[in-house]
């Protein structure tokens, strides 16, 4: 609990099977048919290999006196259970995640490590049949993130993490996932933003990049108009449908086709309307 005391729990996991026991207890509570995604963020400061349930254990009895290599063996072991609960669901959710936002003193930064890059491409290959999605909080990083969304085919792209939601690192952003990603493995918007308010603003500050962006691919004869227009209105308006699951309200009607969409069924989240560069 944030500023307040840890509230009391009815058990204490202390042995594996109390931590099988709980990961069960939580998969089974997650209410599937009202999610589009799960969102979490992975550390760079993790070691995201595979502990043994020996291991585990070890690091359990030890818990009164854990450190750094109990940690990491707690989040990893317990990570493992979790994707591999959510894979059996299939495609009912998708995993999303952010990288590289790690805690300073008073805020957070971008920072992430080639090793973590690595283990994250391993840990998606090992789940071929969950949906990972992630949001790059490093420039660094994006050019590896494109690589994996190319080569694994059930990773995809999406948005701007908040600590590379800045004009020149959108453009860089957009230009790389265009020229290395396809369009149906990219959302081209997402927000964590804490109001409604902000969160119109950031969609208007990403339609005015993607404008500039590619009108410059335009230029360089890279995309004709009609190939501009098609690509937008897919990262926009059609990925995410096929990816999350997501349904266009009346406002995000594609007039420029002739359809019309229907409304949202209650419980369902929105797209943004096609943009037109």
């Amino acid at each position: 609990m944030i500023g307040a005391a840890r509230p009391a729990v009815a058990r204490t996991i202390r042995t594996l099977d109390d931590v099988h026991e709980a990961m069960a207890h939580y998969l089974a509570s997650l209410p599937y048919a009202a999610m589009v995604a799960m969102a979490t963020g992975i550390s760079t400061d993790i070691d995201y290999r595979l502990p043994s349930d020996t291991e585990m254990a070890q690091a359990l009895a030890r818990r009164a006196s854990a450190g750094r290599p109990e940690r990491d063996i707690y989040a990893a072991y317990i990570g493992e259970l979790l994707l591999r609960g959510l894979e059996r669901e299939g495609h009912r959710v998708v995993f999303q995640f952010s990288v590289g936002a790690e805690p300073l003193p008073q805020e957070t930064m971008s920072r992430v490590s080639q090793h973590t890059l690595a283990q994250i491409s391993e840990l998606v290959a090992r789940h071929p049949r969950l949906r990972f999605q992630g949001f790059v909080a490093s420039r660094h990083a994006h050019q590896s993130f494109c690589t994996m969304a190319r080569e694994l085919p059930n990773f995809s792209l999406a948005g701007y993490w908040w600590h590379n939601f800045f004009p020149g690192a959108i453009r860089q952003t957009m230009e790389e996932r265009l020229d290395m990603v396809p369009a149906n493995k990219q959302c081209g918007f997402f927000s964590d933003a804490y109001c409604v308010e902000w969160a119109y603003a950031k969609a208007g500050i990403v339609r005015l990049q993607m404008a500039e962006v590619y009108s410059g691919k335009i230029a360089q004869g890279q995309y004709s108009r009609a190939d501009a227009v098609d690509i937008a209105r897919q990262v926009l308006s059609e990925t995410p449908q096929t990816l999350l699951g997501m349904r266009p309200g009346p406002a995000a009607a594609c007039s420029s086709h002739g359809r019309s969409a229907a409304p949202s069924p209650p419980g369902q989240m929105m797209s943004l309307p096609p943009a037109t560069p």
